[in-house]
């Protein structure tokens, strides 16, 4: 077998991958792990099954090197209960620019926790090891900046589906569907570009399931008043065309009636 052709060793492989999720998830390894002090408006809430409530909030460290955020967790020991402490999820930072946290309790009750880092969202899952969470790992979704976050889904089979703005230029939606927690993430998939020109579409402003189990997207343009929408042709299928919500007609003022009345 030709050198080039040869498996790397296992260590080799291991810390490549290593070094591939630190780049695209930007670690700070120098932080020793302190919740310093929280970023305002940050904290995001998910009820589990259980009825507990899980949080996830970012805090600045003060140990930090790159002076960027951490994602931190705890939740309710008991539904309606106290908190545990609050325990930070990994060393990837978040941001800049944008600070985005979402996160939803997967069909096996663990939480899909993505979070923005340069220019990229990142992925942890909870797992049952001792830390408590999987290695970040870069989630495939992208969008342009200014163009909003991901938007998580679940639908009434417990599927989970991830949204985003495109990676590019922002003119299609692009999507990931998890149909249960043991199948994982399914591959990138863009719904289609939107026929307007210089159309930029931020994060799906509503996300909704018909009784036909078919989803129906809309989208607001991340620097125009104007908004789109996309309905699924079949249920877990392809995307119809983008199409331009028809505004709401604007009723005329009672005084600007009046006052044509008076002149005619």
């Amino acid at each position: 077998m030709p050198a080039a052709a040869q498996a790397a060793p296992a260590g080799t492989a291991a810390a490549a991958a290593s070094t591939a999720t630190t780049s695209a998830c930007g670690t700070d390894t120098g932080a020793k792990g302190l919740a310093s002090s929280p970023v305002s408006d940050s904290l995001v809430s998910v009820v589990r099954t259980d009825g507990r409530i899980a949080q996830f909030q970012l805090f600045y460290d003060s140990t930090a090197t790159r002076g960027l955020p951490f994602v931190w967790h705890r939740e309710q020991l008991a539904p309606g209960g106290a908190y545990g402490a609050w325990q930070r999820v990994s060393a990837a930072t978040v941001g800049p620019k944008s600070y985005y946290v979402t996160a939803m309790e997967n069909s096996a009750g663990a939480i899909e926790l993505l979070f923005s880092t340069y220019g990229t969202f990142c992925h942890s899952v909870e797992n049952g090891s001792a830390g408590g969470w999987s290695e970040p790992d870069a989630f495939g979704l992208a969008p342009t900046p200014y163009h909003g976050g991901v938007v998580l889904f679940k639908e009434r089979d417990g599927s989970i589906d991830a949204f985003a703005s495109g990676s590019r230029n922002g003119s299609t939606m692009e999507l990931r569907h998890q149909q249960n927690a043991a199948s994982g993430w399914g591959p990138v998939q863009s719904t289609g570009t939107v026929p307007g020109q210089d159309v930029g579409l931020s994060q799906p402003s509503t996300v909704e399931q018909l009784p036909d189990g078919r989803l129906h997207l809309t989208a607001r343009e991340w620097n125009r008043d104007r908004t789109w929408e996309i309905y699924q042709t079949s249920p877990g299928g392809g995307w119809g065309p983008w199409q331009l919500v028809s505004p709401p007609a604007t009723a005329v003022p009672a005084s600007l009636l009046a006052a044509a009345t008076s002149r005619s």
